[in-house]
């Protein structure tokens, strides 16, 4: 399962010969994009197989920081730092689990998931990153799926998941309730 997530995302984790990647590409025309409009990205992805070929790509056009688990807590904190004050730095990358929690990414205003992690809790952590106290423009999120493959399943129920907590935890319950129930028992 997770290597057909990883494909979706950059064949060359599976493949020496294949190195394609829609997402990437499609990733590379946000940041064009955002960086014309005078914005920052911040991109998240579950494995730091990905983050590798993003920075080859994106380095080639733009300035840029890099935070994985196995970044060093001084070089995390200088990363961070270079991301929230320095014009030139257009946009962060990293793994959901390294930069997903606990750092604040206001410079931030729009927001990719190259791969969706698998619950909705983890998702909106994510997003905090940019939207918190000190934020003073709206929040754009993407989130690259590729069509007909395992991605719009994994959309599918981390949505069905984040109702499911809303419905236990709220009290709400958003959506076709049978269809819900339906799920639950399936």
């Amino acid at each position: 399962l997770i290597r057909m997530r990883q494909a979706t995302g950059y064949t060359g984790i599976l493949s020496s010969t294949i190195l394609e990647s829609a997402k990437i590409d499609r990733l590379e025309e946000i940041v064009e994009e955002s960086v014309a409009n005078n914005r920052k990205v911040v991109i998240f992805s579950n494995w730091t197989q990905m983050t590798t070929p993003i920075c080859s790509r994106l380095f080639k056009n733009y300035d840029g920081a890099v935070i994985t688990g196995e970044t060093e807590e001084t070089v995390r904190q200088a990363n961070v730092e270079r991301f929230q004050n320095d014009p030139n730095c257009k946009f962060i990358v990293g793994t959901i689990g390294a930069m997903g929690t606990g750092l604040t990414l206001t410079a931030g205003t729009v927001v990719v998931f190259m791969d969706e992690p698998w619950t909705m809790a983890n998702k909106q952590q994510a997003i905090d990153r940019c939207h918190r106290i000190g934020t003073k423009s709206n929040i754009t999120v993407y989130t690259i799926m590729c069509k007909n493959t395992i991605d719009e399943r994994i959309h599918e129920i981390v949505e069905k998941k984040g109702m499911i907590a809303d419905a236990i935890i709220d009290g709400k319950i958003a959506g076709n309730k049978t269809e819900l129930l339906n799920f639950l028992l399936s």
